[in-house]
């Protein structure tokens, strides 16, 4: 069941106030109420167990109309409790403090864990049958649309244990990982700071800390970060406890299913071979000096010897402020300058309140696009301050939200999704539409240049931070393999070290910023999720490249690549627009297209 995590149903629409005030979403057509949401998780349950009773034992005997069926009726259960699911969570994310919502979200994981006890006999199933008799079926005129589902399940077979041992593991989970996970949470999300940014000390969260960092007053961006590490330092030990549970259980995990390593395991389910993966990581690395040239020429912008950690996203240039309908505008003529379907499919997240943009105590912090379930349309949850990069951040998930509608309409609920890697390359191609319509409209010149470096700056933060993320996880997880217990110290060692890489000595790095691994969510819930955002950014930069010279052309096919959601591998999917996964220079267009983004922020 593919239900994204991520609350409570909003009254009727209110103006937007600053910080986008009172914009919060509506979930009633999702599900009316939490005891709805019970009942249709009950239903959805008994469905899983009807079809076990039904098919167990029969797969080897189907024929293509029969398996057509079958796939059919698991479907409509995935929509089922997806769609109960997804509601519970979404409640959950704007509120993890309320007592409902965490007892729904407990509901939610004993329901999933039973459903796909009951369903795990098909996939198990289907995983032993020989490869002629899983070709005679997979072949099928009658299940050509799930076909690259079936296919792609078989590349866990060696991975996949006895029927008993998978039950036991599922059981297991909710305890043994949800519950890490959402200790987790509910630090990182209730941690409120005392702060003084200028009008008076108020409590302050970690995204609101975060933002401070892009403020013109330098002292005000130092202080904000010195009180956010002062905030983490008590939490430390906890935290890495934390982790050093997950990994260690995700280790003895992939040692009992047979992985060659801790990333296999992300690797398979992203359907990207692991040498490439590796290839673009060090690639990345080799580019870390125009990183370099970068942070020199801004300390020089900014009249200074050298950048300390804080000066890093400074606004070169006062970009204006945007308020929340603004923020709507010029997405939707950025959107509709490419393409007017995609502008609609953006547009009806705005009408059918289906974004919660209000920053507020006990909400989820960054943002999330929710895909909720094939037969229902997605969610957008962002904390939104007023500052033009939440515009990019906006269009970032409702570029989400485009590929998750279009998928949705040609593919089953069983073909929609892909991996983590492919669904991030519609999210970033929206970040660059918008900034290319940004940089066409906007007059101020203080906001251009703002807007230059912000984008500079931008994919910094995506390809190299996100390959810095990515190379801590990976000696994390060897030190942890190699038995060595993942204390605060011993976290705070390696990612100190590999940021020193990214940095070099062009950016001076304070102490406290040892703690910088402690609230990042990702390295929680998604193991290795980081290089999925490395991969998206040089692909989409290398697709934006071929949009800008066919332009109408391109637009056809874009489409076409979004509405074909995960029924290929990402391999196929990117070739039929043009980019060769095994093409040795296949990321010189991303880092030619960087260089020149550097070239252009010098030039003002």
């Amino acid at each position: 069941i593919r239900y994204v995590a991520a609350m409570t149903t909003s009254s009727a629409p209110a103006p937007a106030g600053p910080r986008a005030g009172r914009v919060r979403w509506d979930l009633s057509p999702l599900v009316r109420d939490a005891e709805d949401a019970r009942r249709r998780l009950e239903a959805g349950l008994e469905r899983a167990r009807a079809f076990e009773r039904r098919y167990r034992g029969t797969l080897v005997s189907l024929d293509g109309p029969g398996l057509a069926e079958a796939l059919a009726e698991l479907a409509e259960i995935d929509n089922m409790l997806s769609r109960a699911g997804s509601y519970v969570h979404l409640r959950e994310a704007v509120d993890v403090t309320d007592a409902e919502n965490r007892d729904l979200s407990a509901l939610v994981d004993r329901t999933m864990v039973e459903a796909a006890n009951a369903l795990r006999f098909f996939d198990l199933e289907w995983i032993g049958l020989s490869d002629d008799e899983a070709r005679r079926l997979y072949e099928a005129p009658e299940v050509a649309r799930d076909r690259h589902y079936l296919v792609a399940m078989r590349r866990f077979a060696p991975h996949t244990l006895s029927e008993p041992e998978e039950r036991m593991l599922a059981e297991r989970g909710p305890a043994a990982v949800g519950a890490w996970q959402t200790l987790f949470g509910r630090i990182t999300s209730t941690l409120e700071v005392p702060f003084d940014a200028g009008e008076g000390e108020e409590p302050h969260t970690i995204d609101r800390l975060l933002a401070h960092l892009r403020d013109p007053d330098r002292d005000l961006r130092r202080r904000a970060l010195e009180a956010l590490y002062e905030a983490l330092g008590p939490h430390a030990d906890t935290l890495s406890h934390v982790y050093d549970t997950l990994v260690g259980d995700r280790l003895v995990m992939d040692r009992l299913r047979g992985y060659s390593g801790p990333m296999e395991a992300t690797h398979l389910r992203n359907e990207l071979p692991g040498p490439v993966v590796e290839r673009m990581l060090d690639a990345v690395e080799r580019h870390y000096g125009l990183a370099h040239r970068w942070f020199r020429t801004k300390a020089g912008i900014l009249g200074l010897d050298r950048l300390e950690l804080h000066d890093q996203y400074a606004p070169i240039g006062e970009g204006r402020s945007v308020a929340y309908l603004e923020a709507r505008g010029l997405i939707d003529a950025s959107f509709g300058r490419f393409s007017p379907r995609v502008a609609g499919i953006a547009g009806a997240f705005f009408d059918e309140l289906r974004i919660d943009a209000e920053p507020r105590s006990g909400k989820r912090g960054g943002a999330f696009c929710a895909p909720v379930a094939q037969d229902a349309s997605p969610y957008v949850l962002m904390n939104f301050t007023d500052r033009m990069d939440d515009v990019m951040t906006l269009a970032h998930e409702l570029g989400h939200g485009m590929h998750f509608a279009l998928a949705a309409e040609a593919q089953t609920a069983l073909s929609a999704g892909t991996g983590i890697a492919l669904a991030e390359v519609p999210s970033t191609f929206a970040e660059l539409l918008t900034f290319d319509h940004l940089m066409a409209v906007e007059e101020d010149p203080e906001t251009r240049r703002a807007l230059l470096s912000e984008r500079v700056e931008g994919s910094f933060a995506t390809v190299f931070r996100q390959t810095v993320l990515t190379r801590y996880e990976q000696r994390a997880y060897a030190a942890r393999d190699a038995g060595q217990t993942l204390t605060a110290k011993r976290l705070s060692d390696i990612w100190f070290e590999e940021n020193a890489k990214y940095y070099g000595d062009a950016v001076a790095l304070p102490r406290g910023y040892r703690l910088g691994w402690s609230y990042i969510p990702h390295f929680i819930s998604t193991r290795f999720y980081t290089y999925a955002y490395v991969f998206a950014h040089l692909a989409t930069l290398a697709l934006y490249a071929r949009y800008r010279e066919r332009g109408e052309e391109f637009v056809g096919a874009y489409l076409g690549f979004l509405a074909a959601g995960g029924s290929a591998p990402p391999a196929e999917l990117l070739a039929r627009l043009g980019v060769d996964l095994e093409d040795p220079d296949v990321w010189d267009p991303g880092f030619q297209e960087m260089e020149r983004m550097v070239d252009r922020a010098e030039a003002g």
